[in-house]
């Protein structure tokens, strides 16, 4: 059929005219290749549109979506808060995590940790918020969807090298002295999907046994702060992971802190076999320990050695047994809790708390036995309160898993997972750090760092005479916010 001149100048590669009832419409097509005719077919794809004389070509409500969807939508009223929140907290991680990349790749790359930080979304949804929060003015000015955002991670998950460099110089690695503990934990996240080919059925203490991958963490006691991941096969165990992430991470003096029932002769004696250091608490059952000391009479006035922390006394008591070095702690008001809920239990619950096993017990109520390998000596009050910042790592896991809504992922492909895990990871610091802001102003009491989080989505930057302008605050939390060294106004 012969078309028209008005209607061919709308023709163009990959598009044919088909004239239907008297009307002129365009469609996509495709050229595939048939292996059983063994020639190329046309395929006709979807309507793009109708053509007229007078109104020329009219897209499709399909493709006029599609169109829509490409367009930035003028926003004037703008969430600043949480923007300004993530770059108080981040200010050195952000200025370098802008050097390392591209521009365009470190931008979405921080666009996507805020919006983990602060919303806990999907990729789907994070398009929408970013053109809706002011870090699109300096962010990924020109938009984003899915499709950037997705290569963007791809490219970070790609270049591995880049970031453990970036890591290390957050470290101050070349400065590290022996007191400077780092420690290391794992923790599963877990994924169904068939084609990372890392996750694998693997123990969890949920006794969950979908597939999962693991997730390393290096922790600095220093730095108070996470400072290394590795994302490892889910069916591979700590032991067999922890070398590796010290000579990945550049660190000599990891030091694995335990929780109870970690411990067996097998487990520190491949952790020494490794060079790897450790402090492990034993469980009070465990007949390495010596609780003579504490049942002779008067065993305060024989032991004379104690010390406090966190306005507790804590007596201890050192000792070897079958080559290990172990250290028995009581703390007293530890000791007085456990009794009066032991005792309180044999009346709510009979059956399984015996009075004449609280007689027995009663000598272990309120200690703590630990076994340690160190790279240098360190007092019972000092391995004491390394063993307790432990609370903190699990914290911190807690965090990743109950804030961030981390604990499964849905991700098919390795690279944009690894550079998904970035950008959690960079969420993480920044959430840890406004707890450590929080502690410091000692305010943990009153507020927790979703409590800010909170707060700063209420703050916005509206557009007034073509001019941003911050919208008011409350005097309240004005104030609350300058004791976290967060100032709106400047």
């Amino acid at each position: 059929m012969v078309f028209p001149e008005w209607v061919l100048k709308f023709k163009e590669p990959k598009t044919e005219i088909k004239y239907i009832k008297g009307c002129y419409y365009k469609y996509a097509i495709e050229y595939r290749y048939n292996p059983q005719k063994k020639r190329t077919d046309k395929i006709t794809k979807e309507l793009l549109g109708k053509i007229t004389e007078n109104e020329g070509f009219i897209p499709s409500n399909k493709l006029q979506l599609k169109r829509d969807a490409t367009i930035l939508p003028r926003v004037d009223i703008k969430n600043y808060g949480i923007y300004r929140l993530f770059t108080s907290l981040l200010g050195d991680e952000c200025k370098d995590l802008l050097s390392i990349f591209s521009a365009e790749i470190s931008q979405v790359l921080l666009v996507v940790a805020m919006m983990r930080f602060a919303f806990h979304h999907p990729l789907k949804r994070m398009s929408y918020e970013h053109a809706h929060d002011f870090c699109s003015q300096d962010w990924a000015i020109n938009g984003l969807n899915d499709k950037k955002i997705t290569s963007a991670l791809k490219h970070v998950g790609e270049n591995r090298n880049i970031l453990v460099d970036w890591m290390k110089s957050r470290l101050g690695i070349n400065d590290m002295k022996l007191n400077n503990f780092v420690m290391i934990d794992s923790t599963h996240i877990h994924s169904l999907s068939e084609h990372l080919h890392i996750n694998a059925t693997g123990y969890n203490p949920q006794h969950n046994y979908d597939k999962q991958i693991r997730l390393m963490y290096i922790f600095s006691a220093q730095l108070k702060l996470p400072i290394y991941y590795r994302l490892i096969n889910g069916n591979i165990t700590d032991l067999t992971s922890m070398k590796t992430c010290a000579e990945e991470l550049g660190v000599e003096n990891v030091v694995f802190i335990a929780d109870k029932g970690f411990y067996s002769k097998k487990n520190t004696t491949d952790l020494r076999s490794n060079h790897l250091y450790y402090i492990i608490p034993l469980q009070r059952d465990n007949n390495l320990i010596d609780f003579g000391p504490l049942q002779a009479a008067n065993f305060k006035k024989n032991l004379r050695t104690h010390f406090i922390y966190q306005n507790r006394v804590i007596w201890y008591y050192s000792y070897e047994k079958n080559g290990e070095k172990l250290t028995t702690f009581l703390d007293e008001t530890l000791r007085l809790e456990e009794e009066n809920d032991y005792l309180t239990r044999t009346k709510t619950q009979p059956d399984a708390y015996k009075e004449d096993n609280f007689f027995e017990k009663m000598h272990q109520f309120g200690t703590l036995t630990i076994t340690s390998y160190l790279p240098e000596e360190l007092t019972p009050q000092q391995l004491y309160e390394t063993y307790k910042q432990r609370n903190e790592i699990e914290m911190m896991f807690d965090a990743y898993k109950n804030v961030l809504k981390a604990d499964v992922t849905y991700m098919q492909n390795r690279y944009v997972m690894e550079g998904w895990l970035m950008a959690n990871f960079i969420a993480m610091t920044a959430y840890y750090r406004l707890y450590q802001r929080l502690k410091e102003a000692k305010m943990l009491s009153k507020y927790a760092p979703k409590d800010i989080l909170q707060i700063s989505r209420s703050i916005h930057k509206l557009k007034i005479n073509n001019i941003w302008k911050t919208s008011e605050i409350t005097k309240k939390d004005t104030e609350l916010l300058k004791k976290i060294k967060i100032d709106y106004l400047t």
